[in-house]
């Protein structure tokens, strides 16, 4: 009879132990599943987007030659504000090129370019050219006009950095810091280098193309011109 007992004994405890291990493994499994959707997710999409956010930090080095550009940076920056295309007069006096009231008289007849000088220092050794058009039928202030070609070149025998670049490249950049941040240009005359630039975003091309004070590594730009134009 007790060996009845201790048996029953036994296989009472065997049950209750099963029943334990039964309740300590759900909790276990539980944070996996909740997991899934939660803590795990994360790690997941990191790398993910990482792939997706390599090729914008490769910025737009060109690919034989070709420099393809995002629409919204087709602009010139100066003092950090981007001033996109079509380059109008007061968006570039608003983000810091020094006003000139006299400006404010030019106009522009059916069909007439100017080239505008808007000189960024007091000894003019340094400006921003954009190239304005007129294509309508009448007359216009060259504060309506519209440039898709701009233009910085400076005097200075050395250029130094005034806060002004065009896709990156500031007064003074070296050469080869230029051809590192854009990769090889179409066209390679030592002083002068040129890319052939596609804006898929606006369906329009161009050209970007840069002087240097001399042929060498280490010769810094005096003028960078980009212009662009509808397909």
């Amino acid at each position: 009879m007790k060996k009845h007992l201790v048996l029953l004994l036994v296989f009472v405890m065997l049950l209750t132990l099963a029943a334990c291990g039964g309740k300590t493994a759900a909790p276990q499994n539980a944070p996996a599943a909740s997991g899934s959707s939660g803590a795990t997710a994360a790690p997941a999409q990191a790398p993910d987007t990482a792939q997706h956010d390599e090729p914008a930090e490769a910025g737009i080095k060109s690919a034989d030659g070709t420099l393809t550009v995002p629409a919204k940076d087709v602009a010139v920056v100066v003092n950090g504000t981007p001033v996109p295309v079509p380059y109008r007069l007061g968006d570039l006096e608003a983000a810091g090129v020094p006003a000139d009231e006299s400006r404010s008289s030019i106009e522009l007849g059916a069909g007439d370019f100017f080239s505008a000088n808007l000189y960024l220092d007091d000894n003019e050794d340094y400006l921003i050219i954009p190239a304005y058009y007129n294509g309508g039928d009448s007359s216009i202030s060259i504060t309506e006009a519209e440039a898709e070609e701009i233009m910085m070149t400076t005097y200075a025998d050395e250029p130094e950095d005034q806060g002004v670049s065009i896709l990156g490249v500031p007064f003074g950049m070296p050469r080869s810091e230029v051809k590192a941040l854009l990769g090889e240009p179409i066209y390679d005359d030592g002083s002068y280098l040129e890319w052939h630039v596609e804006i898929p975003e606006m369906s329009y091309e161009g050209t970007l193309s840069m002087y240097f004070t001399e042929d060498a590594d280490d010769a810094g730009v005096s003028q960078v011109d980009l212009t662009v134009f509808p397909k």
